[in-house]
């Protein structure tokens, strides 16, 4: 807010403030001098009576007004006749904090006169209000105070001054006392706070306390950091700004959710021009960010709306669609502009203007682009964080290593979604209570049993006990493993404490190096700690530089997993709300990639049956790299690619053999993974659906080496990364291009409808009624026909849902016993992945990476049966004949397609081109629900399966020492033996309720969603109520919607 304008309405507060406190001197003056007369005559003749000497009386509160309580306080005395000589002393017990000091310096024979007590307790409360303000303006903030104390002095201080009560003085009062806050703050935490733009007072403390600690932290040095375990992560790594953000949540979880936004996350660097000035130590930043506009504090109601992010604003791909958006919401802008005057009578209060003004409301706010989540999966080394890196334009963002695992959790990145420069990193921790169960496993692991098993494995890579003692050295040090549960539990750890904390930097490497200990598992620096251990997700975000959208979000789903039950959880939830899933491998291995085959599998049950994944890529890395028995099959002869031949001539025939060994590997993996791609995505074994599977061969090196000017083999295109870009754009231009062809429908019905002529929106309403009832019955008969669709689908899943029952029932102990008895003599540590298992309710990923899932594979014989129906049903990308869509796309065609439509009135049309509308809109709102209803109807059968299996579980979970394997063998056997009649048939069972209960939510939202829609849309207008003139907005509309080929006018 500008100085001035800020000073002008403290000014008029003020004012307003004494002009109050005036009026009422002038009442208590005229009532004073009436009550002293009544009192004078009625002393002599009213005695005072015992009842009237004891009436008991509210004690005086500070929020008290001091003339009104007086004042109210005469009233009972005149009422019980008290004399007035006694109302000094009757009403020194009442008073409290100003009013009582003020009372308490009066002299002996004045504390006896009630009007010099009243006098001198207004006069008081005046003075006080003046000193108050010039110790508001005048208080410092002086080296070492605690910002939290400072600011909370200056809210007491201005509210003892100001005393604010309406609402709009309330406004006022909280920008003065956050204008004096930042105006106290010393001159580098003051640029740095208000970069961030607090937009109130509670935001502009915990930033300046953030900035504090961080500058402290900063001082101490860097050995004492890592010879203290107890310190946590605040090393000298962590120099930089760091929020947080558990603070954050604490004082703002009862803001509205525009407020929590803009304080998570707090810059709006598009509306700011700020200077942070850099120290030696790097703590501060020198960043000058593009200076667009000042932010209004009031915004005006004009009819152009704010504009909004976008996803990609310089691509022309998104261009087009982002433009039909802006335009149509200016038109509903406009629209809701000119119908202020009739929404706002009181007299036209009636259900059908409320219920219109709401629709509009919400279309005018609606958020269309929803983040589209990209899961990359890919063994440790196969170069997926460099693959990451490329595409986002950012060389050292995640770190990269061909030896070991790199990130060890989780990791999110997406671009930022205003225009900041900032990086930023969002840091989620497990909680203190799921550590502390975690450690107690870690220190069991850590324990050799020299009788049961060995830390060895068969293929040379460590157990669970290896990675049980990694963890704990990472967090407490090698002194750790030496430490008693107890010991270490009582070990602070700052970051748990906290929840989450939030990063900024101002370059990529600079944000790679702070988050390093989160999310590496491997150290350079045997001294420093690491914490990646008790990371559950990172989320960064970087600027606008690599032409993705900001909507897209790469999601680098770790090649190691854990026994941590928070981190498998997560693993799990981000598989399952996944667009589209990477899997990556070196190209050097692609056809014969176990984990990638793995995952092709017996992963996508879970990634396509159990979530919203609709497209598979696949993704062969390092290219680059080629052998001299590469260029041997490729017909080259070796001395060729090792050097004897010219520079130009090797990198030529480099290059060839590169390509046509990528076009080979193309074709390889197309011909082995087509088949079940089509089959998990589509439940499709023939040739309807070409090609669900993309295929690139991309170099992270060849990429940048383009970039750097350095010596390159392959062409920019030939490294296949902008193609991969491009792939990424075009699914997120499909996504882009649904949500704004259903915006323009929707505010297309509603621009429609308020253009219903004026002599139709007052007559004829026997006519409406009449189309009504054919409408109404319509709809019934093709809800009934989609009813009969799901009940045809519900007995084909009965039907393979019983053979599938019947063939787990037979197949359950055998595969129980393969789990707890694998064909291999070496058993080194497996008994620790046993009961990792346990611990994880059957469901468990190994640090091998390797998907061990006994609940799914008890299932497997049951969605070996129902998988290609459901899959099918609900295929929601692509109307096949036998999915859901197919059948709701049926009842709109057939519904739209009656003579009501065909052969409409003039006077009608208007009116059912909103219906029209309204029905496509239930019918997304449909496709959403369904998706989140076949997650949850897939996820049945391995949970009921779950459930039943849990004791079993709890119990092997606290099994240890001797014969620990043959206990469990025992265990699992018996508790299948007893279950398996049952659990399967549960299992069955509780698929089928879920099923029936979305087809009864599909017929119940149809019903009620358009019997509203439809009463609304042929309903008689109030009496009186003509809406304004909307010709242009509705020509606007039909072209959009021509340009975008919807049927909606037609």
């Amino acid at each position: 807010m500008d100085q001035n304008n800020l000073k002008n309405m403290l000014q008029l507060l003020i004012r307003k403030q004494q002009e109050e406190t005036a009026r009422q001197k002038a009442r208590d003056s005229s009532q004073m001098k009436e009550i002293e007369k009544i009192t004078c005559l009625l002393q002599s003749t009213l005695p005072v009576t015992q009842e009237s000497s004891s009436i008991p009386l509210t004690k005086m509160t500070p929020q008290d007004d001091p003339a009104a309580f007086l004042k109210t306080f005469e009233r009972v005395a005149r009422h019980h006749h008290w004399p007035e000589e006694t109302w000094a002393l009757r009403l020194a017990p009442l008073l409290c904090g100003e009013a009582q000091l003020a009372y308490a310096g009066l002299a002996d024979t004045d504390a006896e006169s009630y009007t010099k007590v009243k006098e001198t307790i207004l006069r008081h409360f005046k003075t006080a209000s003046d000193l108050y303000r010039q110790e508001f303006r005048s208080l410092k903030m002086l080296p070492g105070d605690c910002p939290r104390f400072v600011a909370q002095r200056l809210n007491d201080l201005a509210n003892l001054w100001l005393k604010p009560v309406e609402a709009e003085k309330m406004k006022l009062f909280d920008k003065v006392v956050l204008e004096q806050f930042l105006n106290i703050l010393p001159k580098e935490t003051q640029e740095w706070v208000k970069m961030l733009q607090p937009e109130d007072l509670e935001a502009a403390v915990i930033y300046t306390e953030s900035f504090t600690e961080d500058t402290e932290s900063v001082s101490e040095s860097t050995g004492k950091l890592a010879s203290e375990p107890r310190m946590g992560p605040a090393s000298s790594h962590m120099a930089g700004y760091v929020l947080p953000s558990g603070k954050v949540a604490s004082s703002i979880g009862a803001a509205p959710p525009r407020l929590r936004e803009q304080i998570v996350s707090p810059y709006h660097c598009e509306n700011t021009l700020n200077t942070v000035r850099a120290g030696a130590d790097g703590v501060q930043m020198n960043l000058l960010l593009q200076l667009k506009g000042k932010k209004k504090i009031n915004e005006d109601h004009s009819f152009i709306p704010r504009k909004r992010c976008r996803p990609c604003e310089n691509d022309e791909q998104f261009q087009k669609y982002y433009n039909m958006e802006e335009k149509s919401r200016i038109v509903i802008t406009k629209m809701h502009e000119k119908l202020q005057n009739l929404f706002n009578n009181k007299k036209n209060e009636t259900p059908f203007l409320s219920e219109l003004n709401e629709k509009i409301l919400n279309l005018k706010q609606k958020h269309l682009y929803e983040e589209m989540f990209i899961g990359i999966f890919g063994k440790t080394g196969t170069g997926k964080s460099s693959l990451i890196n490329a595409l986002l334009n950012e060389k050292t963002l995640l770190p990269t290593s061909s030896r070991k695992a790199c990130t060890s959790c989780i990791i999110q990145v997406q671009v930022h979604e205003n225009k900041c420069l900032l990086y930023k990193a969002e840091i989620e921790f497990i909680s203190k209570e799921e550590w502390e169960e975690e450690l107690k496993e870690l220190i069991e692991n850590c324990k050799q049993d020299h009788n049961e098993d060995s830390s060895y494995t068969e293929d040379g890579q460590e157990a669970e006990s290896e990675l049980a003692k990694e963890k704990i050295m990472a967090v407490y040090g090698k002194d750790g493993l030496n430490k008693s549960f107890f010991e270490l539990a009582n070990l602070k750890i700052p970051d748990i404490a906290k929840g989450s904390k939030v990063i900024f930097s101002k370059t990529g490497s600079e944000l790679s190096e702070k988050i390093n200990q989160y999310i590496r598992s491997e150290s350079d620096d045997e001294t420093s700690r690491s914490y990646w251990p008790l990371v559950k997700v990172v989320k960064l975000h970087v600027p606008k530089a690599c032409g993705l959208p900001n909507q897209v979000v790469l999601v680098d789903i770790p090649g190691t997993g854990d026994s941590n039950k928070d981190r498998n959880k997560m693993w799990k939830e981000y598989i399952s709300k996944c667009n589209s899933i990477w899997i990556v491998t070196d190209i050097t291995r692609a056809e014969s990639d176990r984990n990638a085959l793995e995952i092709l599998n017996t992963g996508l049950r879970g990634i396509a049956g159990g979530g919203e994944c609709q497209n598979i890529t696949y993704i062969c890395t390092k290219t680059d790299e080629i052998g001299i028995q590469m260029g041997i099959q490729s017909g080259h002869k070796t001395q060729e690619i090792s050097g004897h031949a010219e520079p130009d001539d090797d990198s030529k025939l480099k290059r060839e053999t590169i390509i046509q060994r990528n076009i080979k590997v193309k074709q390889k993996i197309n011909d082995k993974c087509n088949k079940i791609v089509k089959k998990f995505l589509f439940g499709l074994e023939d040739n309807s659906v070409r090609n669900p599977i993309n295929v690139f061969t991309v170099s992270s090196k060849e990429f940048w080496n383009i970039k750097q000017g350095k010596n390159n083999v392959l062409t920019d295109e030939e490294t296949e990364l902008p193609s991969l870009k491009k792939h990424v754009k075009e699914l997120y231009v499909n996504q882009t291009k649904k949500a704004v062809e259903n915006y323009v429908s929707e505010v297309s019905g509603i621009i429609s409808f308020l253009h219903v002529p004026k002599e139709n929106a007052e007559e004829k309403a026997d006519e409406n009624e009449e189309l009504y009832i054919k409408l109404n019955k319509n709809l019934t008969a093709e809800i009934a026909n989609l009813v009969v669709f799901f009940d045809s689908v519900f007995r084909k899943l009965q039907g393979e849902l019983t053979q599938g029952v019947e063939s787990a029932e037979k197949q359950c102990l055998h595969i129980v016993q393969k789990l707890l008895k694998p064909g291999r003599t070496n058993l080194g540590g497996y008994h620790q992945t046993i009961k990792a298992l346990c611990h994880n309710s059957g469901s468990f990923r190994s640090s091998k990476g390797d998907i061990i899932d006994l609940n799914n594979e008890l299932a497997s014989p049951i969605y070996a049966g129902v998988d290609n129906t459901l899959n099918s049903s609900f295929q929601l990308n692509q109307s096949t004949r036998r999915s859901i869509k197919a059948a709701l796309e049926l009842l709109q065609s057939k519904f739209q397609d009656d003579a009501i439509f065909t052969k409409k009135k003039a006077g009608q049309s208007y009116r059912l081109v909103f219906i029209k509308t309204e029905l496509r809109r239930v019918l997304v709102l449909l496709e959403k629900k369904i998706l989140q209803n076949k997650k949850i109807i897939y996820n049945s059968i391995s949970q009921s399966i779950q459930d039943g299996m849990d004791p079993v579980y709890k119990e092997a979970s606290k099994e240890k020492g001797r014969n620990f394997m043959s206990k469990i063998q025992t265990m699992f056997e018996d508790k299948i033996k007893q279950s398996k009649n049952c659990m399967f048939k549960e299992a069955m069972k509780n698929m089928l309720n879920e099923f029936t209960k979305l087809k009864d939510e599909v017929r119940e939202t149809l019903q009620q969603k358009m019997d509203a829609s439809m009463k609304l849309a042929l309903a008689q207008f109030p009496e009186g109520v003509h809406f304004p003139d909307s010709t242009d907005e509705l020509e606007e509309m039909k072209k959009l919607c021509d340009l975008l080929s919807l049927n909606i006018f037609n």
